[in-house]
């Protein structure tokens, strides 16, 4: 409960948050590990949301904070919406400070873990990460492009997904196709004829 507080007050504070990162962020590091699932749940989207708002501050933490990140994204994290709320604190990390991110480690983990299973409120934060990345040309991001086509065609077919979210993944994978052309067709013959359906929807193969 105090995790979930502290979540909500990280979020809706903004950046003067960042005065209070060095009492919070212990606390919060400690429930990542947490046996409750709701704990680690608003633990992982508390520490997305005080590397979001903290400035400088809480970029002293992103070593221990990606430690303790890490085991939720594995096989022995049991609760879908916790693996999402990872992403989404990852996501948020990226955002801000990329620079300070061992992106060639971690693009590969979150990629995995995506598309979203649970927690959809995540999705803007998750996917406008990945579209960012691939409109900057990132290389690190660049070189998983048959994960970014898999995970595109997901998101775009998904029933649980906003307009707003399927659109800018439609976005992201047009870019795609405009940096890869005739080289993205093996891997658009591997999708399922709905999957397919759905992506050529946004972005029509000639």
């Amino acid at each position: 409960m105090v995790v979930a507080c502290l979540a909500e007050v990280a979020q809706n504070m903004g950046s003067p948050i960042a005065a209070y990162v060095d009492r919070v962020m212990p606390l919060v590091l400690k429930e990542l590990a947490s046996s409750d699932a709701t704990n680690r749940r608003n633990a992982a989207f508390c520490v997305g949301e005080l590397c979001k708002n903290g400035g400088d501050l809480a970029l002293r933490y992103y070593d221990n904070i990606l430690r303790g990140l890490h085991p939720l994204f594995g096989e022995s994290e049991p609760d879908d919406a916790v693996r999402d709320n990872a992403a989404g604190a990852v996501a948020r990390m990226i955002m801000v400070h990329p620079e300070s991110i061992p992106l060639n480690q971690v693009l590969p983990v979150f990629l995995r873990v995506l598309p979203l299973k649970e927690d959809r409120e995540e999705s803007m934060a998750v996917y406008s990460c990945v579209s960012t990345l691939v409109f900057s040309s990132n290389p690190q991001i660049l070189s998983l492009v048959p994960e970014l086509v898999n995970l595109s065609a997901q998101v775009v077919a998904s029933p649980d997904e906003t307009s707003e979210v399927k659109t800018l993944v439609g976005r992201t994978f047009s870019h795609l196709l405009s940096l890869y052309g005739q080289q993205m067709q093996p891997l658009l013959s591997n999708l399922s004829p709905a999957l397919a359906n759905a992506l050529s929807a946004f972005a029509p193969r000639s």
